[in-house]
């Protein structure tokens, strides 16, 4: 109920504020900018919009602070949080647009600036820049209030969980947006000197006036960057554990360097095709002034954002979502840049096939020029990420079993897998297909040795790529084999249980099955139970102080549980037992469990095998559930994005070719 009223409260505040602002912003350009001539209509809309929107919106946000104002959990709740933000980001953001807009029209005049320039909202500069400063007063101080109102609220009830999830929501989105506007002003500045020598024509932005823009986005983009990311840093030398174990912090430095890179390696394939054109006496073609500033600024954004992953990392230690988000980059680059690199091999090698039967025309010239490019620019992008994501997989300890076993690892291997499965099956196929038309007589079109050529080129490629990556899987299952041996060769497990023994029976099978060097007592507290576990004569003592991981149904540390069978000794001796307890929420009458859902018996069991898997290999219990509609969903999202990505490396390479 709690929630829903919030809800309620604050889009209700959201939506007639945001409209107000802005029936106020158009009330003010039309009354203030001369020569304006808006319609009656217009006018009238804009009043009636603030007479109904301004008391609508003061009443509920009176509401919302009288709610704040008596209750703590009212104050600090994540959807109060929302709103201040996501009112802060709506404010800051039109705020930006009009300071861009301002700069612009006060740069133009220095730099050549013509009347036909305001068209967009003004004939004039004047009518333009006071277009855009009555959206800056008012915005301005709208957004003043709300960050005021964030502020006390946060000194009041610091942000945790949720509540600072959104605020780093709200300084990453505006760091995110000021180093992007500051790199495309470097970016643009630097294409406007390099056309200032040689031949202007190809640009129009060559003249002075071309410089407005660049210098606009760096005005604006430099201080918004510097505010935003001095914020966020700040957040993360503090003395927050939260901050530094961010997982969305992670997230935006990962995103932004493979945005660099993914950008760095394009348009460097751009400046070495151009280069190999001119290598095999081809034409010219584009310009290298156009890539140039790309490279140069995507590399000072790749390399600043690295080391802050770096200074990072030697700050504190990775968490496990961040380690998980250091693996999806280094995956995500690796496949991206051996994607580029194969196509160049593949290419390559098809040229020199083709090479033979053609000679060496102008059309295979051109494909070798890309097809290189591609070659040399992926190779290196491929070979530094799958270097830095090796190094610790091949490691010994807890640390490389880790890198192992990671999901975004096995879904990078097995993808170059059934990649070079798949190219190998096609090539097979046409090989054997052009083979058996030419025996059934079938003349077909081209040259048999140029197509056959290509087809075992690729196929050969693919092999490669087959064994490369088959041996990476086959020594990941070799050292994963080599810890596991050690870790259980090293722990002794006390299976415990009361009534018939069922449980505990079922238990020991599974373990049996899934962990044949592991260790196992099987100790039953009633007779039953102690038959069907095949328990030894030892005593129940003798077993828990010789354990490593005591494993049961909860109520064995209950004195006088399961029908007196837990007698206060054992319940105590298992309680003061060293050894690390994992224990089953089995149902029994009387008794819930907040939170937990009830187990079938089989499920139960099959969770406890998978619990002492999880321990025994020194990983995190985590329960395993069904995959919800929401979670396929998601899986399916992020593979189709992983694909895309990679397939435009593909798609970008094989569009600059004729085949």
């Amino acid at each position: 109920m709690v929630t829903v009223r919030r809800w309620y409260v604050f889009l209700v505040c959201a939506i007639s504020l945001q409209s107000v602002t802005w029936a106020v912003i158009a009330l003010l350009r039309n009354l203030l900018i001369a020569g304006r001539a808006a319609p009656t209509t217009a006018l009238a809309f804009q009043i009636a919009v603030i007479v109904i929107g301004l008391p609508l919106f003061l009443v509920h946000w009176l509401w919302a602070q009288r709610l704040a104002g008596g209750d703590a959990a009212e104050r600090g709740s994540a959807l109060r949080r929302l709103y201040l933000y996501g009112t802060l980001a709506g404010y800051l953001g039109p705020f930006l647009a009009n300071a861009f807009g301002l700069v612009t029209v006060l740069l133009a005049l220095p730099f050549g600036g013509r009347s036909p320039d305001f068209n967009l909202v003004a004939d004039s500069p004047a009518k333009a820049s006071v277009y855009h400063l009555i959206a800056l007063i008012v915005l301005a101080l709208l957004w003043f209030y709300h960050w005021r109102i964030a502020r006390a609220d946060a000194q009041a009830i610091p942000e945790t969980d949720n509540a600072a999830t959104v605020r780093r929501w709200y300084v990453l989105g505006f760091s995110a947006a000021g180093v992007t506007l500051t790199t495309l002003g470097l970016i643009h500045l630097l294409r406007w000197i390099l056309f200032q020598f040689g031949n202007q024509s190809l640009i129009s932005g060559a003249t002075p006036a071309g410089l407005t823009g660049p210098v606009a986005e760096l005005i604006i983009g430099v201080p918004l960057w510097w505010i935003f990311w001095r914020w966020a840093q700040t957040l993360f030398h503090g003395p927050s554990v939260e901050e530094r174990e961010s997982a969305l912090r992670k997230f935006y430095l990962y995103v932004v360097v493979f945005v660099a890179v993914l950008t760095t390696v394009t348009n460097a394939a751009l400046i070495l095709a151009g280069l190999f054109r001119r290598m095999l006496s081809l034409p010219p073609q584009g310009d290298l002034r156009e890539p140039l500033p790309i490279v140069v600024g995507m590399v000072i954004l790749w390399a600043y954002h690295a080391y802050a992953l770096r200074a990072d990392g030697a700050l504190v230690r990775e968490a496990p979502r961040q380690a998980g988000l250091r693996r999806l980059y280094l995956y995500l680059v690796a496949a991206v840049g051996l994607a580029a690199f194969l196509i160049g091999l593949g290419g390559d090698f098809s040229v020199l096939i083709r090479s033979f039967s053609q000679h060496f025309i102008s059309n295979l010239k051109e494909e070798l020029a890309w097809f290189t490019a591609a070659l040399v620019a992926g190779l290196p992008v491929w070979l530094w990420p799958w270097r830095q994501a090796q190094t610790p997989a091949v490691a010994a300890g807890p640390a490389g079993a880790e890198e192992r076993r990671s999901l975004v690892r096995k879904i990078y291997l097995y993808f170059y897998l059934f990649a070079a499965t798949m190219t190998v099956l096609a090539s097979a196929v046409y090989i054997v297909y052009r083979l058996l038309s030419r025996v059934f007589g079938e003349v077909g079109t081209g040259n048999l040795l140029t197509d056959l050529g290509q087809a075992i080129a690729f196929s050969l490629i693919a092999v490669g790529v087959w064994l490369y990556h088959g041996a990476a899987v086959r020594d990941d299952g070799r050292l994963n084999l080599r810890d596991q041996t050690q870790q259980l060769a090293a722990m002794r497990v006390a299976v415990v249980d009361v009534g018939d023994g069922t449980f505990g029976r079922a238990v020991l099978a599974g373990l049996r099955h899934e962990l044949p060097g592991l260790t196992l007592e099987a100790v039953g507290l009633t007779p039953n139970a102690a038959q069907a576990m095949a328990a030894t004569g030892e005593t129940i003592a003798a077993h828990l102080a010789q354990a490593n991981l005591i494993v049961g149904p909860w109520v064995i540390t209950v004195p006088g549980g399961a029908g007196n069978a837990v007698t206060p000794e054992i319940a105590a001796a298992i309680v003061a037992s060293p050894a690390r307890k994992l224990l089953a929420p089995l149902p029994v009458a009387g008794w819930n469990w907040a939170g937990v859902e009830w187990w079938s018996a089989e499920a139960s069991v099959q969770q406890t095998v998978r619990a002492v898997k999880q321990i025994a290999l020194g990983e995190e219990v985590r329960p395993v559930r069904p995959f919800s509609a929401g979670t396929i969903v998601g899986i399916i999202v992020g593979v189709m994005i992983v694909l895309s990505l990679i397939m435009a490396v593909v798609n970008f390479f094989a569009s600059q070719v004729a085949f």
